[in-house]
């Protein structure tokens, strides 16, 4: 079967509003700031880590950063000023990671989707506390209040927001339909970070868009990364079924591989352009650098890329390659 998805539909006046803006401001010649070349600063670890695949970075609990091996189904900790990586569990997580995020507290949260489970594990890798999600979970984010933001692959919102109990408060953000379950769930993924108010923004997969929520889940606005990348045609998605299992193949540039947040409030998103399996695969060394709106700062080649993750943690970026030679690379932004 294969999904050619129908014009998105816009249930609200902010997402037309959205489609103007595409139409008219987007659409003009728009001149961005020179390309600036980035060294990285040094090499935190490389293929020689204990680690299978790299899928996220976050920050982690005092000063360190958590890497989540799905392949291994391990979160290792990276102390990256002595350069020296552990695994948080001897063998493995007590519950298959599809994501994990951490809070403040340096508590580490773990996604389970297949069983819409969500999980606190503690530091002798035992499972705190868990509780089910209401819809189906596609990743996580604690917020700087402490509640976690699931992104759901079904239903008009995008996001509900949990307690550390699992009570649900609020749900919010709403999705662009295409006409199938699959392709919603699809096109709807993306990146999830706090914005440290208690607010999150989010990258979709496509369209190339990003949002910004506050914690009451109001739109506080939405803009397209401002680049010189096209995106072409319509997101081609397919899928068959074997047995019991659905395998989706999907056709689609994506803009943003990964986005993040520094100390001084300004947006890094890692910009790709490929169709989805080439981006995810070949990574990027486009790097640019926003001001909470969008509005463009600077641009970046990163010199020793490609790399596919990010994040930040004490003022500095780190630049993760996760695949063959996998690498994670500290870089220091002007």
């Amino acid at each position: 079967m294969v999904i050619t998805p129908a014009r998105p539909t816009f249930p609200s006046l902010s997402i037309a509003i959205f489609v103007l803006l595409s139409a008219t401001v987007w659409g003009r010649p728009v001149f961005y700031p020179a390309v600036s070349e980035l060294r990285s600063s040094g090499v935190i670890f490389d293929s020689s880590a204990p680690i299978s695949y790299p899928a996220k970075i976050v920050q982690g609990p005092r000063g360190n950063l958590l890497v989540l091996d799905s392949e291994l189904s391990n979160v290792f900790v990276v102390n990256a000023a002595k350069r020296a990586v552990r695994a948080l569990c001897e063998r493995r997580l007590p519950i298959t990671p599809s994501d994990i995020a951490t809070n403040s507290l340096g508590d580490i949260w773990v996604l389970n989707s297949g069983q819409r489970r969500v999980a606190r594990v503690d530091d002798r890798c035992q499972i705190a506390t868990a509780f089910t999600t209401r819809s189906f979970p596609i990743a996580l984010v604690v917020n700087s209040a402490g509640e976690i933001v699931v992104l759901t692959g079904k239903g008009d919102s995008l996001f509900e927001t949990y307690d550390s109990t699992g009570k649900l408060l609020r749900s919010f953000g709403q999705r662009l339909s295409y006409g199938s379950d699959i392709a919603d769930q699809e096109l709807s993924g993306g990146h999830l970070i706090s914005d440290g108010s208690g607010g999150v923004y989010f990258s979709f997969n496509y369209p190339p868009a990003v949002r910004h929520y506050a914690r009451d889940g109001r739109l506080l606005t939405e803009f397209k990364p401002e680049s010189d990348i096209a995106i072409m045609g319509t997101p081609q998605i397919s899928s068959r079924k074997q047995g019991n299992q659905l395998s989706v193949i999907s056709r689609y540039q994506i803009m943003v591989l990964d986005l993040g947040l520094d100390a001084r409030g300004r947006l890094l998103m890692l910009l790709s352009g490929e169709n989805k399996f080439e981006a995810l695969t070949h990574g990027s060394r486009s790097l640019l650098l926003t001001n909470r709106m969008g509005k463009t700062l600077a641009n970046f080649d990163l010199a020793d890329g490609p790399f596919n993750r990010l994040t930040t943690a004490g003022g500095l970026v780190y630049m993760l390659k996760n695949h063959s030679p996998i690498r994670l690379d500290k870089v220091v932004l002007p």
